[in-house]
């Protein structure tokens, strides 16, 4: 479970960005929605969505990248009650006013509801004043529960409040609908999943499994009464809320059809997306607008297919109209590769964005770290080098201070190049869960360094200001560790020093951390080769590897 923020915190917070973000607002001016992105659609697409009239968007606006934040569907639920007003859930949505913000997604469900649903359990159902029946939430879930009770028995829908607040501000607001979330279903008798699922384990992945392996126990969409169960869900939402676009975020959770048979039952899924189509279609005519379509699914074309999720062929039907490429959980992707999307789509001009957790690991047995603000200027750096047109944060909301720094710097192409920025090496974490090695990308870490060892990492486009860079590595324990030396080159050029650096733990949790700075000018754009060899001593396990430009200070 996150960390929740104090009243007195989420105030104090609101009250500082107020401030700051009002002049922000001056500066850049109102944000365009997703189609006005230049990327996004063609001049002959503008008519058919739904951008309003009176939204003035500036050249600094329209140059920037589409910034989407994703909701969660208990995030602002676990804070104090006296914070579930209709004045505190439009501040919320008020501290992302005028900033680099262009879209937000909220997430109502997973698996049961944060609202009152005429089709799915609400999740503060089977609970008694507050505390649980037999469910388990704990002192946070508790709050969730009671906390979206108090709202529901209020009459404030929060969701419709955030909607018309973020229409107010510029921002496009999305309802994002987790298709198969199985968080802790695990743990008997868990208070936010289904009784539906409970009472009808024919229906899971692996019916009637008993295993501590969490993705039996999945719902499988090869089955009609799963896919009907999902879309009275689906089919409400859309009902509800009168958003700008609706997401099927498949990548809560990635597993959806029986094991092995993904690939003669992925017809079962596209079936599923045809049809919200359908009956988004229907709902933009009775509003007058346009609901846009779109799905988070696996960061290659390659294993989204094997998984079942056709994204490519969906689009090419016209089912979606953009695609978010998306890691699990585990780690953050730094080489997630948009325009290979757009080749499998076959058309370079659909868009496709990209989306990134708030951890990032390296490999196996390294501790999953969380994203500084330097690693998150990394990756939108390496992203929009490999042709994203956009970025999507997932659980950055529960980071107040990074979330704050990145809304107010955004991630425009020619700024991030020259600030402080951090590339890591990481790996294909949704395959990893399902075990198709033919399409994981090799694990580049750990490594024993019995032999000189290669290591590509995405570093996105070169800065063009002065700076240090460095190559810092991250070591487990092992006997003669401390006195262990090592060699490091870039793309062939040696390092000129090292150092060693003082909490290696924050390097994926290592025993040992050292950096080596290399020399500038060995950088290029994309793909770089870092090589790590033993130069004394024992062999040693290397477990972290990454890039890091330092620009120099500026002088008075």
């Amino acid at each position: 479970m996150k960390d929740v923020h104090s009243k007195f915190y989420f105030e104090a917070r609101i009250l500082f960005c107020g401030l700051i973000l009002a002049g922000l607002a001056v500066v850049f001016g109102s944000v365009s929605v997703l189609a006005e992105h230049k990327n996004a659609a063609g001049p002959e697409r503008t008519a058919d969505t739904n951008v309003s009239a009176d939204v003035n968007v500036s050249a600094d606006a329209d140059s920037r990248p589409i910034l989407i934040i994703n909701e969660d569907n208990d995030h602002y639920f676990k804070q104090t009650a006296d914070l579930m007003t209709l004045e505190a859930l439009q501040a919320y949505i008020d501290q992302m006013r005028g900033t680099y913000v262009t879209h937000f997604f909220m997430c109502p469900q997973g698996q049961r509801t944060s609202y009152r649903s005429a089709v799915h359990e609400a999740v503060w159902e089977g609970m008694a004043d507050g505390s649980p029946v037999d469910l388990g939430p704990g002192e946070a879930g508790i709050r969730w529960t009671s906390n979206c009770r108090k709202l529901y028995e209020m009459g404030i829908d929060p969701y419709a409040v955030w909607t018309a607040r973020c229409r107010e501000a510029g921002i496009s607001p999305w309802i994002s609908m987790r298709m198969n979330d199985v968080h802790f279903v695990l743990r008997k008798n868990y208070f936010r999943n289904f009784n539906y699922w409970r009472e009808h384990p024919e229906l899971w992945r692996v019916p009637y499994s008993r295993s501590n392996t969490w993705t039996d126990y999945a719902f499988n969409y090869a089955k009609q009464e799963v896919r009907d169960f999902h879309m009275a869900c689906a089919k409400e939402l859309l009902d509800r809320y009168d958003m700008d676009g609706f997401e099927m975020d498949w990548m809560r959770f990635c597993l959806h059809l029986t094991p092995g048979k993904e690939t003669e039952e992925a017809h079962c899924l596209t079936e599923f997306v045809r049809e919200v189509r359908n009956h988004a279609d229907r709902k933009a005519k009775e509003r007058g607008h346009r609901i846009l379509i779109s799905v988070r699914v696996p960061a290659t074309p390659q294993a989204s297919d094997a998984l079942g999720m056709r994204a490519a062929e969906w689009a090419k039907e016209g089912l979606i109209d953009q695609i978010v490429a998306s890691c699990f959980f585990s780690t953050g992707d730094f080489n997630i590769v948009a325009e290979d999307w757009k080749k499998a789509v076959g058309d370079p001009d659909f868009p496709v964005f990209t989306a990134v957790d708030d951890g990032v690991s390296c490999g196996s047995g390294t501790v999953r770290t969380r994203m500084t603000p330097e690693m998150y200027a990394g990756w939108a750096n390496a992203m929009l080098g490999n042709g994203t047109d956009g970025l999507y944060l997932f659980n950055l909301v529960y980071r107040p201070d990074v979330f704050q720094q990145i809304i107010a710097r955004g991630f425009e192409p020619e700024k991030i190049l020259n600030v402080h920025r951090r590339h890591v090496v990481t790996y294909r974490d949704f395959m990893a869960a399902y075990g198709k090695k033919e399409l994981d990308e090799e694990r580049q870490l750990p490594r024993f360094l019995h032999e000189p060892h290669d290591v590509r990492i995405q570093f996105g486009k070169r800065p063009e200001t002065d700076g240090k860079l460095w190559v810092s590595a991250g070591f487990f324990a092992g006997e003669g560790l401390k006195e262990a030396e090592f060699q490091v080159r870039l793309n062939g050029a040696e390092a000129l020093s090292a150092e060693e650096l003082s909490d290696p733990k924050a390097f994926g949790g290592m025993a040992r951390a050292v950096r080596f700075q290399v020399p500038l000018s060995a950088a290029k754009d994309g793909l770089n080769t870092v090589s790590i060899a033993m130069r004394s001593g024992k062999v040693q396990r290397v477990g972290w590897l990454e890039m890091e430009f330092v620009p120099a200070e500026k002088s008075e």
